[in-house]
């Protein structure tokens, strides 16, 4: 059963326990107690039979260290909760379901929304394979004393869904925005693939134009550029049309490496197409997409 299904079964002590963390995990590596009865507004003497019934749901991780040194932290599950609750008051996402996929930074779940909508609820996981090395190269982590892997999926999260409401708004052919909490970004399910799994492309000039017309408007209306364009992030849909997902990265087009990261996604997307039979010389497409 998917770790979901707790979130209609916990106490709102547990809930505020798991907010109290959450909130002394921008300073703490380990949270103390004190931290915890301050901030959770739950009856000091009554805390300890509440932290550890979340510890048992295996919602928060315990260092032992003694009296003085005893802390406590997040895991991504306990994380995972309050962001599903947070969505369902809101009702934003009212269920979550199956998996839709695991990818190197992220789980997408299924959801219902209002009114029976499908969703993708995108849970960034930054860092779950080298954190270390995420934070060195991630511009939003730069000069953090402490930066926690919880503050890094949620700005993740944060940026993906600010540029996802930026690409709305312009029309271009990305999944629409139903919501954003914590490191969670909830969209509109659409019935499609990575174009990276098709052997054979029906019409692949049509599509590879298609994507070069979203690189143009996105590029010249919203001022951004995706940063890492390829197959694996191209969805082709039952409708044949496709659809640019994952944009966390996504920069403005006066960041001072735009041009080279500009020039990297189509160069990605010609190789990719050429390999399917369409001819396309990436510098004269990047100079119809800049003007230069």
């Amino acid at each position: 059963m998917s770790h979901f299904a707790l979130a209609t079964q916990m106490a709102k002590e547990e809930y505020r326990i798991l907010n109290a963390i959450e909130v002394s995990m921008r300073k703490f590596e380990w949270v103390p107690m004190k931290n915890i009865i301050f901030y959770s507004r739950v009856d000091a003497e009554r805390v300890q039979f509440w932290l550890d019934k979340v510890h048992k749901r295996d919602l928060i991780l315990r260092h032992e260290g003694g009296r003085k040194n005893e802390g406590f932290a997040l895991n991504s599950k306990g994380y995972d909760l309050l962001a599903a609750h947070a969505l369902a008051e809101k009702d934003v996402a009212l269920s979550i379901g199956n998996s839709l996929g695991v990818g190197k930074e992220s789980d997408v779940y299924q959801g219902i929304g209002k009114g029976g909508e499908f969703l993708a609820l995108k849970f960034h996981r930054i860092g779950r394979t080298s954190f270390r090395n995420i934070k060195s190269k991630r511009d939003y982590a730069v000069d953090k004393f402490h930066t926690s892997w919880l503050y890094m999926c949620r700005v993740s999260a944060t940026r993906e869904a600010e540029h996802l409401k930026k690409l709305n708004a312009i029309r271009a052919d990305v999944p629409l925005l139903r919501g954003h909490n914590r490191h969670v970004v909830v969209m509109k399910q659409y019935d499609g693939q990575e174009i990276q799994e098709f052997d054979k492309i029906d019409d692949p000039r049509a599509i590879f134009e298609q994507v070069i017309r979203n690189v143009k408007k996105i590029y010249n209306e919203a001022r951004l550029i995706h940063c890492d364009l390829c197959e694996y992030n191209i969805i082709y849909t039952r409708d044949k049309h496709i659809l640019i997902i994952d944009w966390p990265q996504a920069v403005a087009t006066d960041h001072p490496n735009a041009r080279l990261l500009l020039k990297r996604d189509i160069e990605n997307v010609c190789k990719y197409f050429g390999r399917h039979g369409v001819e396309a010389n990436p510098d004269a497409v990047f100079a119809d997409i800049t003007g230069s």
